[in-house]
Parts: C-alpha cells; sequence; structure tokens
C-alpha cells in the first residue's frame, strides 16, 4: 500500500477545513495518477479520519494487530474479529484495484457498462460488478439530507423489474409476471437548497406512514410543502404544524410555490433509468437513485474534479461492500 501523504502533508491535510478538503479532493486524481496510487491507497488515507469500527459488532473498542500487504490489520475486543482497513468498503476483496480509478472516471462519463469494460480492460460481468460497488456505497448519504423553507414532494411510478434474474421453476416466473404488472412508488422530495431525495417506499402508492416518517425526521418546521393533489398527503399527522400548499401541474401558486423543479428532476431521472440504462431491476433502483441524487449535489460537473470527489463519496461507507454483497445475493426486493 503506498502512502499518499506523509509527515507534514498529512498533518496539513488532517487540520483541513472544508473548503480546503475539497480543493484537495479536486486535485486528487493528478495526485494520484502523479503517485501510481490506486483506489486501496486512498482508503488507507481515509482512514486517517475516521475512527476504526468493527464491521461485525460496530464497536469501538478497537487495537491494532499487525500489517498485512502493508495494510493496517485490527482485532475487535468485543467480540474477536478480525478485519483490515478496506473490511466492508467498496475496495474490499477488489481484484485489479489499479484500474478502479479510471472505472470511475468512465461512469463520471456517462459511458456503458461495455465501454467502460472495454476501456478499462475488464469483463462485462466485472464492469457490472463495480459500479453496484460503486452505487452501493453511495446509500449512506440518504440520512444525510434533510430539508428546509419551500419544499416540493411528488410521487413517481415506475415499472417494477426483475431485469437479470434467472427463475428457477415455473412458480417463480409466473409470479414475478404477476408483480412486473405493477407500479412502484417512489417519494421525490426537494427543497430550493439544494436538497434533494428520492426513496423507493413500495409498490402502488407512497403511503401516508411513509410520508409522515419523512415529515417528522427531515423537514424542518415552518416549512411550506408545495405538491400536486396527493391523498396520502392531505391525510398527514405531523408532530409539529406545518402549512401545506397543494399545487396542480407546474402551475404557481401566490408565485412561487410550484413542484417545476422536481418534476424536471423525475422526469430527467426516469430518463436515465429508462433510456441510458435501459431499464434496472427493482432491487438496485434505491442505489441508482442516490447515484443521480448524490452527482446533482455533490459534484461539479467537471469531470477531474469530479473524480476526486467521487472517490472520497464512495470511501466513505464501511458497510458499502456487505450492501452490495447482499443485494446481489438476493432474487428480489420484498416490498408491499
Amino acid at each position: 500500500m503506498k502512502t499518499i501523504l506523509k509527515d507534514q502533508e498529512l498533518e496539513d491535510y488532517l487540520a483541513m477545513g472544508k473548503q480546503e478538503n475539497l480543493e484537495f479532493l479536486d486535485k486528487l486524481y493528478h495526485l494520484m495518477n502523479q503517485l501510481n496510487a490506486d483506489v486501496v491507497d486512498y482508503q488507507g488515507l481515509k482512514a486517517q479520519t475516521i475512527p476504526p469500527l468493527c464491521p461485525n459488532c460496530q464497536s469501538k473498542n478497537i487495537i491494532k494487530n499487525g500489517t498485512q500487504q502493508g495494510q493496517q490489520l485490527y482485532i475487535c475486543k468485543n467480540c474477536g474479529r478480525n478485519f483490515r482497513i478496506t473490511t466492508g468498503t467498496f475496495v474490499y476483496r477488489l481484484k485489479k484495484k489499479e484500474k478502479m480509478l479510471d472505472y470511475i472516471r468512465c461512469m463520471l462519463e456517462g459511458k456503458t457498462l461495455r465501454a467502460c469494460a472495454a476501456e478499462v480492460g475488464i469483463s462485462l460481468p466485472t464492469s457490472f460488478a463495480w459500479r453496484h460497488r460503486i452505487i452501493s456505497a453511495l446509500r449512506t448519504f440518504e440520512n444525510n439530507i434533510d430539508f428546509y423553507g419551500i419544499i416540493e414532494f411528488e410521487q413517481l411510478l415506475m415499472k417494477y423489474s426483475e431485469k437479470g434474474r434467472k427463475y428457477k421453476n415455473r412458480e417463480e416466473y409466473e409470479e414475478a409476471k404477476k408483480k412486473k404488472q405493477r407500479k412502484v412508488a417512489v417519494m421525490a422530495t426537494k427543497d430550493r437548497s439544494g436538497n434533494m431525495l428520492f426513496n423507493l417506499t413500495g409498490f402502488d402508492k407512497v403511503k401516508r406512514a411513509q410520508i409522515e416518517q419523512i415529515l417528522n425526521t427531515k423537514i424542518s418546521s415552518n416549512s411550506v410543502i408545495c405538491s400536486n393533489h396527493n391523498e396520502e398527503l392531505k391525510k398527514t399527522k405531523v408532530q409539529e404544524q406545518r402549512k401545506l400548499e397543494i399545487v396542480i401541474g407546474r402551475s404557481k401558486k401566490r408565485g412561487i410555490y410550484s413542484v417545476s423543479t422536481i418534476n424536471k428532476h423525475t422526469k430527467t431521472f426516469v430518463s436515465l433509468i429508462n433510456k441510458k440504462f435501459r431499464g434496472v431491476a427493482t432491487k438496485y433502483l434505491q442505489s441508482y437513485i442516490m447515484w443521480y441524487v448524490v452527482t446533482h449535489k455533490y459534484l461539479r460537473k467537471r469531470l477531474i474534479e469530479d473524480i476526486g470527489r467521487m472517490l472520497n463519496l464512495a470511501s466513505s461507507d464501511r458497510r458499502a461492500w456487505f450492501l452490495y454483497r447482499d443485494l446481489r445475493a438476493k432474487p428480489i426486493l420484498n416490498l408491499t
């Protein structure tokens, strides 16, 4: 494992403020290419900013336990689990690690799985697996998004899909055929400060309890909620009184209240899923949602700078590989 920053450089990095850190990330792609460093090397740098956490029991009662192939090993004093700094991250058990940084570049350029595979020099199945390692790592940012002020709400209905699934018998096929006739509901929420989140909620429609959870946990008091006529939203009970504006279509009510912005994003997202990705399995839909949300909220639409930012975001989740593994193993996503 290469050391990206040493001695005083590392001290300066750890002392950086938010803006300085963003400037560092904007130059990260060039820095890593100069050092011939890979994504596992960056995970080692990332580990300097967060305490080790047991992937088994989540305990912080951790001690060092030697090194292996240049990586620091740890042992949990609570449950005895041995692990390394990459355990559970999106680079855990990653082969051809030196190619991942350029794979992120290809993803940000909007290339298909096949095009990414050809340019980077990996197989098509590996390209699929790497894409899902990365987008699974972005799921952790769902918890970081809250809403303030004027908030737009819209329900989005999308086709249920089991794309890529191989059926073991006729019964599984018939059951899937029935489900494919239904729609899955996505709750889309956005404020005027750039905060945005889509939540896959279940079949047919967004239910009142799911709306109430968002209202009570992610929306500040005294907010104004703009929406189309949604019966479930009208029936909600919230812990603090909030004002509700009902807006029909894209029309505006009293000038500033509308759902035009969220409507634009939902249409863009549907086009992305159906045309660019040619549909995705519903079990992966929330991961693709977070790819869309993160690229709009955290990136600058400048390729070289965005590579460093995306690598940093993907490296932040220490449960990403486990989520990716579990989703791959599930034939379907259980929805109600």
